[in-house]
């Protein structure tokens, strides 16, 4: 076993230092995008460092005070960091790369059993972040316990460190299997990706929406009745207490504690409830294991293609060829679940803001901006322009295939970016117009003037942002899967942050033009100012966009090899 591990971790190795090796596929421009893509998790790796030697010396000083008996402030900071693991071991599958290891699968064909591939899945466990800082945590807890003079609880430490590992383990490995599991047909994978895409944000807000519930007390004095904020039963708390009490983090805390101060019978207990939940999850997790190595590779239910003559037409300004560019672009993202979460996210944080605006819960979120609707529809429309950046600044790999067809095809580079742009437009527009035309009816007031600025600021960023999306997208391309749930479907790290970078910078001179109207309280220029700056981001953009052009044309054949 241990030699086919030793020969995995070599084929990462030699695929890691494969992709920046020079190949006659490749040219130095795109040797230099695949080694920042694969440097950078190598960077952020080497910066994490202090911060896990810092951990480190928090569980030291946290068992050194628990083995004094001291103070437990720094023990509770252990406990409070470890309690998000588990967590991260959940959502970390679909949050980050681990969502896009190796499928096992392919390597049945091989004399390796399945208890050692399940063994190889688990470990890569051990590549994530949180994981990495909880062994800094739970590795220097049993030394601190020794140096303060518990030998004793030192040892019940080290096993329950090791036991907790092997419970995150567990837990990271099940969720990896149930991802692979529940994505293997396609329509659910559709289904579960944009949930989770979606109801992060939701989640997220949730405290700011339900946090303002109070109720008024009223007083026999005749005074102003005491506001009191509306708490859970009796009976939800308890039951939340106890089922807390098991979670495998506060099963290793409380049994170091029990046996810090002689306890040894509960932490005996609290390290039996650790090994079982672990056998438990292991147990779990080579079932789910075995039915994904069991499961065909893929399943999908045959689509019908309603509204065929829709896709047919040819838009007001644009030749046939790049209609067709344009529409096919839109449609790819009413396929895909990331396309799908570009189009309705926006407008579900909007609605979630609006909503929050419409209770006045100013004392959670300062909203001295949205006093009315305008800086509301400045929120939306922005949020849903910055949204298009995963497929914007992809906007020729994400074809795949198609990209090699649309090249052999016979339009033009002025007919394909063209195309290509549109159709990111008609990806961030609807979105737009719905926030727009929606805080206007829930918020109207106001200058007209203002109102009528959103528009016209908003095709002046598009002006200047849509020739360098093409750009970035050029130079820095990368294959994904728009119906991935974590990172397999992100645009190349640099291009994101410099595409991010590009909005905002074409959206400042749009916002001082704003300020300089409203200082000198003539709000009525707005508009025309804007103009103004439109026609001079019409022209950069017809700059950019022969620039994009020739960058283009050099780079189409490593596009086609590429993808």
């Amino acid at each position: 076993m241990w030699r086919t591990l030793r020969a995995f971790a070599w084929l990462r190795w030699r695929m890691l230092i494969n992709s920046m090796e020079k190949t006659g596929t490749r040219d130095a421009l795109e040797r230099f995008s695949v080694a920042i893509e694969k440097i950078l998790p190598i960077m952020v790796a080497i910066l994490i460092v202090p911060s896990g030697i810092g951990l480190a010396a928090l569980g030291a000083a946290g068992g050194f005070a628990l083995a004094r008996g001291e103070s437990s402030i720094l023990f509770s900071l252990v406990r409070f960091t470890l309690i998000a693991v588990p967590v991260l071991c959940i959502l970390g599958p679909m949050l980050l790369p681990a969502a896009d290891r190796s499928n096992p699968v392919r390597l049945l064909l091989l004399p390796i059993s399945r208890r050692t591939l399940y063994v190889a899945q688990s470990a890569s466990a051990f590549g994530d972040i949180w994981v990495v800082w909880m062994l800094a945590l739970v590795s220097f807890v049993p030394l601190g316990l020794a140096a303060g003079g518990a030998p004793a609880a030192a040892l019940f430490a080290l096993v329950g460190g090791a036991l907790l590992v092997a419970v995150v383990v567990g837990l990271s490995s099940l969720a990896t299997s149930l991802l692979h599991l529940a994505v293997r047909d396609r329509r659910r994978g559709e289904i579960l990706a944009l949930i989770f895409v979606l109801g992060i944000p939701m989640v997220s807000m949730l405290p700011a929406m339900v946090g303002g519930e109070r109720k008024h007390r009223a007083r026999a004095d005749g005074k102003p009745a005491a506001e009191e904020r509306l708490s859970a039963p009796v009976w939800v708390a308890a039951a939340a207490r106890r089922a807390f009490a098991v979670y495998p983090t506060e099963l290793y805390t409380a049994g170091t504690r029990a046996a810090a101060r002689g306890d040894r019978l509960s932490a005996v207990a609290q390290l039996a409830g650790l090994a079982v939940t672990g056998a438990l999850l292991h147990g779990v997790s080579m079932f789910a294991f075995a039915r994904m190595l069991d499961s065909p590779g893929s399943t999908s239910a045959r689509r019908t293609i309603p509204m065929r003559a829709l896709w047919a037409w040819t838009l007001p300004g644009l030749s046939p060829g790049a209609s067709g560019v344009a529409l096919a672009h839109f449609r790819l993202a009413l396929r895909t679940p990331r396309g799908r979460s570009i189009l309705i996210g926006p407008v579900m944080m909007f609605v979630i803001f609006g909503f929050v605006m419409s209770r006045a819960m100013t004392e959670y979120i300062p909203f001295s901006l949205l006093e009315s609707g305008l800086g509301l529809a400045s929120f939306g429309c922005f949020i849903s322009l910055i949204s298009i950046l995963p497929i914007a600044m992809n906007q020729f790999a994400i074809d795949k295939a198609g990209v090699t067809m649309a090249l052999l095809s016979p339009l033009t580079d002025r007919e394909y970016l063209a195309g290509k742009a549109v159709g990111n437009a008609l990806i961030g527009g609807p979105p737009a117009l719905i926030c727009g035309v929606t805080a206007l009816v829930m918020f109207p007031g106001g200058s007209p003037a203002l109102w009528l600025a959103i528009p016209i600021a908003l095709t002046s960023v598009y002006l200047l942002v849509a020739p360098v999306a093409a750009i970035l997208s050029a130079i820095f391309p990368r294959v994904v899967d728009l119906n991935s749930i974590g990172s397999g479907s992100n645009a190349h790290g640099l291009a994101s942050v410099l595409g991010l970078v590009a909005f905002v910078a074409a959206g400042v001179p749009c916002l001082l033009i704003v300020m300089a109207a409203q200082w000198i309280q003539r709000p009525a220029l707005v508009p025309v100012l804007l103009l103004g700056w439109c026609a001079i981001a019409a022209g950069a953009n017809v700059l950019l966009s022969t620039l994009a052009r020739t960058i283009f044309a050099s780079r189409r054949e490593n596009l086609a090899m590429l993808l």
